[in-house]
């Protein structure tokens, strides 16, 4: 009788995914001097859901570079796909988005910036008490996360206003790479930041909003006088 043969371990088949920062390292390591559009940008970041791009579009805020006009632009990409995220549709963005362009020089130049934080994030976040994020209240909770970071990006402030894109996009990265992640631990952190980037805005328009009305009343003053 032949002896009997050891039994083969089981393959592990699954592919390991690199790191985001990583894929965009590699993504950027040309001059980026083609404009790309934002879908484009979503296809390069497939696999990841929307957290990708939610993320991709909120580096550009992490670093002391002003892309002008965008974070109005960015902030309602942020918006959408987290509204499509709540309601369980697939990541997809209209072509009235998804055709618009980035520029590429500057665009990919602030992304390397930001790339380095990103890694640095990712190396506090990784898989803890999936359960909450995975829960229906969950996701929904964290879908609402980001669409309150992305309208805050999204707001025409005046840049009077220090931080008011910087503030908002620490939330928005932390809750997508939490959901990403599925790191139920570190999200807690994300939700503080949103909220705390609320109050924050919300002091300073009113403090501003004062200003102006004590700038009009001086100004009728003076005018009447």
């Amino acid at each position: 009788m032949m002896p009997d043969q050891p039994m083969d371990s089981p393959v592990d088949t699954r592919t390991v995914v690199p790191p985001l920062s990583v894929e965009l390292a590699a993504l950027l390591s040309g001059d980026g001097a083609d404009p790309l559009t934002l879908n484009q940008l979503l296809g390069r970041t497939s696999g990841r859901g929307p957290f990708g791009l939610i993320i991709l579009l909120s580096l550009p805020f992490m670093v002391p570079i002003s892309l002008p006009g965008v974070s109005n632009l960015f902030g309602a990409v942020i918006v959408y796909l987290a509204w499509r995220l709540g309601c369980g549709h697939p990541p997809r963005l209209p072509r009235a988005l998804g055709d618009r362009q980035v520029s590429g020089g500057l665009f990919a130049r602030v992304l390397r910036a930001g790339v380095r934080l990103l890694g640095w994030v990712e190396r506090l976040v990784r898989p803890r008490n999936p359960a909450w994020i995975q829960s229906r209240t969950g996701r929904v909770v964290g879908a609402a996360a980001l669409a309150l970071g992305g309208l805050m990006l999204a707001l025409p402030l005046p840049p009077t206003i220090l931080f008011s894109n910087f503030v908002p996009a620490i939330g928005v990265l932390l809750v997508a790479a939490s959901m990403m992640e599925e790191d139920g631990l570190v999200i807690w952190v994300g939700y503080l930041a949103t909220i705390a980037s609320a109050i924050y805005l919300t002091i300073m328009i009113g403090l501003h909003f004062e200003i102006l009305l004590r700038l009009i009343r001086t100004s009728t003053q003076w005018w009447n006088s």
